[in-house]
């Protein structure tokens, strides 16, 4: 499994124009393989030296030996050529790429994009891939998208509140995609600053800064009933923005913390954090939350998550919208 090191050094090498002379890019999280292949076509070759060097294939509609072909050829008025397969899990055969790689052409930069698939490392691919290098693009979990995500603000030359982190984690989820593009937005409305606030999320348009997952959860823990059935209510004139499924989801990864919060044997704050896996920012809340719901009512609590999972469902009950679901879902949580 690549780790998002192992995706900065890949992008530090092209920066550097440290180039391999083949990327094998594979797995369900695009984001990754998307930038680097655009990190690789800004860089390689200049827009001029791009006329005769840069040649873009689809594995539905090329074949290993004509990739290989165009491999082998020397780039012109430039020092390098760059060639990119997309939908290279498509590509038939793909196992004859193995001769070239063996004894790649230094001149060129070959790049695959296999992407929603993974290459068995117990096929002949597999066990040279592990050889001559793979990025394996995995999704990521919330604790992975916290940290790419800091990591991304770092590479932006800015810094982000955790209050707007926290926002765009726990309203997009672990879309990458959407989290960079909120977060070009907000960059674009800090004029000279360079810490990242909520309001700037909020600025881009994509986030209401008060009627989000986020404050969902947080309203709901602190069960505060008439503001969570407030944002309950904007969820229903905006059901594309919030759908049904995504809050559920939202609200068990949010109970399974404060459930975890009832077996630390700490008041260390910090050890807290860790251990539910969230900034010490915020571990208040959670301590909160578990003082609301104490170690009686958590299996009660998630029972009724799991009756609602299947009533979205159409499996228990009823013809209820999901506005209707999801209001009584809150009720029934709350009180």
């Amino acid at each position: 499994m690549a780790s998002i090191a192992d995706f900065q050094k890949i992008l530090t090498e092209i920066k550097n124009r440290q180039f391999r002379p083949v990327y094998f890019l594979e797995g369900e999280e695009s984001y990754f393989i998307d930038r680097i292949a655009k990190k690789l076509e800004s860089t390689v070759l200049t827009e001029a030296e791009k006329s005769f060097n840069y040649q873009v294939v689809y594995g539905r509609d090329t074949e290993v030996l004509d990739i290989i072909s165009a491999a082998k050829r020397f780039p012109m008025m430039a020092e390098y050529q760059l060639i990119i397969v997309r939908e290279a899990q498509y590509l038939k055969g793909i196992d004859g790429i193995l001769s070239y790689m063996e004894n790649p052409v230094k001149s060129t930069v070959l790049v695959f994009l296999y992407k929603n698939k993974k290459v068995s490392k117990a096929t002949k691919l597999g066990k040279q891939l592990k050889k001559y290098g793979v990025f394996t693009s995995n999704k990521l979990y919330e604790k992975d998208v916290n940290s790419w995500l800091s990591a991304h603000v770092t590479s932006m030359g800015l810094t982000i509140q955790p209050e707007a982190a926290r926002l765009l984690v726990q309203t997009l989820g672990s879309d990458l995609q959407k989290i960079a593009s909120e977060l070009d937005k907000a960059k674009a409305n800090l004029g000279k600053r360079v810490a990242i606030e909520v309001n700037d999320i909020a600025k881009g348009g994509g986030i209401d800064k008060e009627y989000n997952a986020f404050e969902l959860t947080k309203c709901i823990g602190a069960r505060n009933l008439n503001q969570s059935i407030r944002i309950v209510k904007y969820f229903g004139q905006n059901p594309k923005d919030n759908p049904f499924v995504l809050v559920l989801i939202n609200l068990y990864n949010y109970f399974k913390k404060v459930h975890l919060v009832h077996f630390q044997k700490t008041t260390n704050k910090n050890e807290i954090a860790q251990a539910i896996g969230m900034s010490p920012y915020f571990v208040n809340e959670y301590i909160t939350a578990a003082k609301n719901y104490p170690p009686p009512k958590m299996s009660g609590i998630f029972d009724v998550l799991h009756e609602f999972d299947l009533k979205s469902k159409g499996i228990k009950g009823g013809r209820a919208t999901d506005s209707e679901l999801l209001t009584e879902l809150v009720v029934r949580l709350i009180k």
